[in-house]
């Protein structure tokens, strides 16, 4: 019996080996004819065993492995970019192709063509992982190509406005304010900076949870209409318990992967750990919370119809539901020769989910990031203030909060957002050294538009990109990375201080008037925010809302890092600390620090 099982065994292990081999074979052979600088990996990076494994199993293996086997393989490592920066691409150029088991993996770090590739949504197509992620709750403006993606982008990106944003802004300024009262009222802990040890729920360690709440509050107002007042966030962990919608994405945004990966039914087990549990919970609820939250805008949209005195509701919700009646409307009506003019309720569900999930988890991390960065370059402080001073018209000191409160509401968006162009280049530079999204993914199309990163797509294209005046031909399954971390740390670009932390350098002053501006950089060598044709529809709403929760905060307060002054530790050994937490990132939906519990932070009233 021993044999036959040793014998199968050899069996299936030798089918797996030749084919592996021969796969990479084949990768290589397309990879040599691209023209690109090749890198050997003989691991598929797409094997979801591996990409389990990976994340736990890389720091172990960087201890024990040998230097120059451990550097072979960590172009294959999950989240590699941000560890190495730019370091790979300047030992072996801007593009090279990474040939592994599975699919050729084409990394670019040159400006020129990362715009060309991003520009190119017909040939570099969303790859089938990300549309399966992105489309948990259903289909929407990222997890679609062609003429689906082209519709949604028609309608969605330009309702995103002005007026949109300007409901981001005073909600914004809101909630920083509410933040702010809560940090500076008197501490439960003691003295922060004396003692050795703080508790997780101490005030100092609730920073990037704050920021969280702010986030998701933010889009309950701006998405929903539903205003909430700030606390710190928890997210629910008890799946008996009810759970309101904002509730539950918040739960599945943080939870992302097992949501898309694993079924329902095996996250409900009763001995899996119970947020995981409340997950399951949470996925279950989320069709029907859907389909309650549009009726009940449905019905308000109807009685404003009959009430002429109401005003406009001005949500992204209240924008969707419009775009998906105008859908059913015209599915009741003769054939439009050019397609469908709105939203089916399934895009609309998945839309909705992706302004929720993607814009809470993006907007969120880049907050903490900031916020420790701001602990940890004191300068940076002293030169947001200056011109916080400068706009707002001084700290507000001593004031009573109504008095405060007023001063804020003061501050109208159209007239003050345009005069902190130090706040935006703050966010600017935090983006550039901490970007939300570590590369931007594509896959080349098959015949049929999609895709072919799978061994099983059908007829290839040869699809042609050129660089620097030379043609290359990508041939066989690939997937394209354009490396957002090299791009925005190249030294080429961005000078010999490329990997220090520098807002300035964002600021052009205007030598007639002394009015500073924030520079564009050079295209495609920037893109928080992707860049092409699928640039994000929400990034003027991500500035407004950073700025606004940024300015607010700093004109009332200075934050510092919480100093273990009972372990001798010292100001510089604390903000040491803190940028060696910034630096334990790994990228989830959007690049987050491993541990922001740890990123103690007191704030003081200026």
């Amino acid at each position: 019996m021993a044999h036959t099982w040793l014998v199968a065994f050899l069996a299936v292990f030798g089918a797996w080996f030749v084919s592996s081999a021969h796969r990479l074979y084949v990768n290589y052979r397309n990879a040599v004819r691209s023209g690109f600088p090749v890198l050997l990996c003989p691991i598929n990076t797409q094997n979801p065993l591996y990409m389990a494994l990976n994340p736990v199993l890389r720091p172990l293996l960087q201890r024990i492995l040998p230097t120059a086997v451990y550097d072979r393989w960590h172009p294959a490592t999950f989240g590699w970019e941000f560890r190495d920066r730019h370091g790979l691409h300047d030992r072996i150029g801007p593009v090279f192709v990474l040939v592994t088991t599975g699919v050729n993996e084409l990394w670019c770090a040159d400006p020129a063509l990362a715009q060309n590739l991003l520009a190119r949504r017909k040939d570099f197509v969303m790859l089938p992982e990300a549309k399966v992620i992105m489309r948990l709750l259903g289909t929407n403006i990222v997890a679609s190509d062609g003429e689906t993606w082209a519709r949604q982008r028609r309608l969605i990106a330009p309702n995103l406005n002005e007026r949109i944003s300007a409901v981001v802004w005073k909600e914004g300024m809101e909630q920083a304010n509410q933040m702010g009262d809560y940090m500076l009222a008197a501490p439960e802990d003691g003295a922060a900076s004396k003692t050795s040890k703080t508790s997780k729920t101490s005030k100092t360690s609730q920073t990037v949870a704050s920021l969280r709440a702010i986030a998701i509050n933010v889009l309950g107002q701006v998405g929903y209409g539903q205003p909430k007042p700030f606390r710190p966030m928890e997210l629910p962990r008890d799946p008996e318990a009810p759970m309101a919608y904002i509730d539950a994405v918040g739960l599945v945004t943080e939870l992302l992967a097992p949501a898309a990966l694993f079924p329902n039914r095996l996250l409900a087990l009763p001995f899996m750990p119970k947020v995981v549990q409340t997950l399951a919970a949470a996925m279950r609820k989320l069709p029907a919370l859907t389909d309650d939250m549009l009726n009940q805008e449905r019905q308000r949209q109807k009685e404003r119809k009959v009430d002429t005195d109401s005003g406009p509701r001005e949500t992204i919700m209240s924008l969707l539901v419009r775009l998906s009646d105008q859908a059913l409307d015209k599915a009741a009506a003769p054939a439009d020769p050019h397609g469908a003019l709105g939203l089916t309720e399934d895009e609309i569900a998945g839309n909705l989910f992706l302004v929720t999930g993607a814009g809470f988890d993006t907007t969120a991390n880049t907050m903490a990031y900031a916020a420790v960065l701001l602990a940890i370059y004191p300068e940076t402080q002293a030169w947001l203030q200056e011109e916080l001073d400068r706009v707002f018209g001084g700290p507000p000191t001593g004031l009573p909060a109504s008095k405060r409160t007023d001063r804020l509401a003061a501050l109208d968006y159209t007239t003050v957002y345009p005069q902190l162009a130090r706040c935006l280049a703050f966010m600017l530079e935090t983006l550039r050294l901490y970007p939300v999204l570590l590369h931007e993914s594509r896959g080349l199309r098959v015949d049929d538009g999609t895709s072919a990163s799978s061994a099983s797509a059908p007829s290839l294209a040869t699809v042609t990109v050129t660089v620097h005046h030379t043609t290359h031909h990508l041939a066989g399954r690939y997937n394209v990375f354009v490396n957002n971390m090299a791009l925005h740390t190249a030294r080429a670009t961005w000078g010999a201080d490329a990997d220090a932390f520098r807002p300035a350098r964002w600021i052009a002053v205007d030598a007639a008037t002394g009015r500073e501006s924030v520079k564009a950089p050079p295209r495609g060598t920037f893109s928080p925010w992707s860049g092409g044709p699928r640039v994000c529809p929400g990034q003027k709403m991500s500035q407004v809302e950073f700025v606004a929760v940024m300015a607010t905060l700093l004109w009332r307060c200075s934050v510092r890092p919480v100093v273990h002054t009972a372990e001798g530790e010292t100001p510089a050994d604390a903000r040491a600390r803190l940028l060696a937490l910034t630096e334990d990132s790994q990228p989830r939906l959007a690049l987050q620090m491993n541990r922001p519990d740890e990123a103690e932070l007191q704030w003081v009233e200026r």
